[in-house]
């Protein structure tokens, strides 16, 4: 069994058609990463995924299950959402946001046990934020709040994870640290992640498989070795790009090249150093 199924989904605002017979299919326990250019309905699509967008035909099921079919409370117990920005003017204490995480498995009083407290400890601990605990969203830094907010995530205690560019305004050491935090949590917690990136070489180098969109289309889908072509990421992106593999990793990378190192009509591409 799938955790997802995507069959020929579209999904239109104002008239205007975002997605356009769309289809994927994402593994139990798989690390799968969504590109494409800005504007691609990568957004678009993660929204139709977590039943906060309405799409307009098509179907989607999670776990073997139509998406329609779950209440919002069992939706929230089977799949959590890390959104690609948090407002964090709120002086909500780390362990109080974390703690929200239980909310969808409280009973009818609402009231936290022990049992959810250990919970959310443990979350913190996987994300390295125990520290953190008793200072406020505001207090802290862009990766310190994304950790929290995943922290939060986990301890919903999904099956499958949806992020939308979470290592997005993060510096270098931050993104690396998120995405080794995401691909612990689908080796040791057994979770699936699905996650939109722009970051193409980092997606490259934790992936199963990509899935590649463009206005709204599905250009392709597979290993990254499969969807790494220099010609088609070209035509998707819009930009010259040269493509070659990795010295550290093994995996393709993919390097955009600026209009001085391009060769045009009568002028040769202009080398430097």
């Amino acid at each position: 069994m799938m955790a997802v199924t995507v069959d020929h989904l579209s999904l239109s605002y104002g008239g205007k058609t975002v997605l356009h017979e769309l289809s994927l299919v994402i593994g139990r326990e798989e690390f799968f990463i969504i590109i494409g250019p800005n504007g691609a309905g990568k957004s678009t699509l993660l929204k139709a995924l977590t039943a906060t967008e309405k799409i307009d035909s098509g179907s989607i099921t999670l776990f073997g299950r139509p998406l329609q079919d779950y209440s919002r409370r069992e939706l929230a117990r089977l799949a959590a959402l890390v959104p690609q920005a948090t407002d964090s003017n709120f002086p909500f204490r780390v362990a109080d946001t974390v703690l929200m995480g239980r909310s969808p498995h409280l009973g009818m009083l609402g009231m936290e046990q022990e049992e959810d407290y250990q919970i959310a400890r443990q979350a913190m601990q996987a994300t390295d934020t125990s520290h953190l605990a008793d200072r406020t969203l505001n207090q802290l830094s862009g990766g310190e709040r994304q950790r929290v907010i995943i922290a939060r995530a986990i301890c919903q205690q999904p099956a499958i994870l949806f992020l939308d560019e979470p290592t997005a305004a993060l510096d270098l050491a931050h993104q690396v640290s998120i995405m080794d935090l995401l691909e612990n949590l689908r080796r040791e917690r057994k979770i699936t992640i699905c996650m939109i990136s722009h970051d193409i070489n980092l997606a490259a180098m934790y992936a199963d498989r990509l899935l590649l969109i463009k206005e709204g289309r599905a250009v392709v889908s597979g290993r990254p070795g499969q969807v790494l072509e220099e010609k088609l990421l070209e035509e998707s992106y819009g930009c010259r790009l040269l493509v070659d593999e990795n010295p550290v990793s093994g995996t393709r990378r993919v390097l955009p090249l600026p209009a001085k190192f391009t060769a045009s009509p009568g002028r040769p591409a202009k080398k430097e150093g």
